[in-house]
């Protein structure tokens, strides 16, 4: 087995594979330097900050990857009618969130949120997008499970038979039968193995409220807002692990673990056909497995 192991978006990346003659190594990095660099709302100038600095009415043409991950996020975007944004970049500053974690406060100022915009961003093809108003992007940890994502996909196409990419819980993992993967589950309140996985195919993406939290206005906050509201999710729950068969459903499923009642997003999961299984972690320490479909996620 070779395995790599990078520091990266404030995030420990891990990458194993079975032994290889080729340097994947190499090109792997270069992927995460490059998402690190261009798609962080932190740095100014980059390629998302030229997206967000376009005049309302205008249009520009995109890096190729960049408008994927937008399209992709988007689409979620409007599946769960709003609820699930990546046009959020103002409403996390107005709440506090103005500088690279790892802070615990911030400086405290007038609070007054812009109003949310429905579809900021249409997607004209051919890389091109075209901005319809003022609603900055912050793509947070989509982003992360893109690279996640992408990372799997080209070491696939260079003939890896199983492997895993782990982006700071955000996991995709592939396996020809020969491989299971064992994935711990961390306790949100002390860091501790509170539970595992076996899988051999699929994905597995955990948010929680603690780690990316602060205090603004005598307030705690966090980073999970309602993309209706651009408010932060109000909720008992404090960590969802969520285990589906792509990066993407199981990141927006995460998030909207505090933002839909688990009623409401059973419903949800069903109505779009999404096989599904969570981990939750309510604030006084309670754990529950909640599966829909079938219940097979691998």
């Amino acid at each position: 087995m070779e395995s790599m192991t990078l520091n990266i978006m404030n995030t420990d990346f891990y990458i194993e594979v079975p032994g290889a003659s080729e340097n994947w190594k190499e090109p792997v990095s270069k992927w995460l330097q490059y998402v690190a660099q261009e798609w962080s709302r932190f740095i100014p100038n980059n390629e998302l900050d030229q997206i967000n600095q376009l005049p309302v009415g205008k249009t520009l043409k995109i890096n190729a990857s960049l408008y994927d991950c937008l399209k992709k996020s988007n689409h979620f975007y409007e599946q769960t009618n709003g609820l699930f944004s990546p046009y959020l970049k103002n409403q996390l500053v107005k709440q506090g969130y103005n500088q690279s974690f790892p802070f615990s406060s911030v400086e405290s100022h007038e609070e007054r949120l812009d109003p949310i915009v429905k579809d900021p961003l249409h997607f004209l093809g051919n890389q091109q997008i075209y901005k319809t108003s003022n609603q900055p992007i912050d793509l947070g940890g989509f982003a992360k499970g893109y690279a996640v994502e992408q990372i799997k996909k080209w070491l696939q196409i260079h003939g890896f038979s199983f492997g895993i990419v782990d982006g700071g819980g955000d996991i995709a993992m592939w396996s020809d039968g020969e491989k299971e993967w064992s994935i711990g589950i961390a306790n949100p309140f002390n860091g501790t193995e509170m539970g595992s996985i076996k899988i051999q195919n699929g994905a597995i993406a955990t948010s929680n409220r603690i780690y990316r939290s602060w205090i603004y206005q005598q307030k705690e906050k966090h980073h999970i807002l309602n993309g209706q509201t651009g408010k932060a999710a109000e909720t008992n729950i404090i960590q969802a692990t969520v285990i589906t068969d792509s990066i993407y459903k199981s990141e927006v499923g995460a998030k909207l673990s505090f933002l839909m009642s688990e009623l409401q997003l059973n419903k949800w999961f069903e109505n779009s056909g999404w096989r599904v299984a969570r981990f939750i972690v309510d604030q006084d320490g309670k754990t529950k497995w909640i599966k829909m479909g079938d219940g097979r996620y691998v």
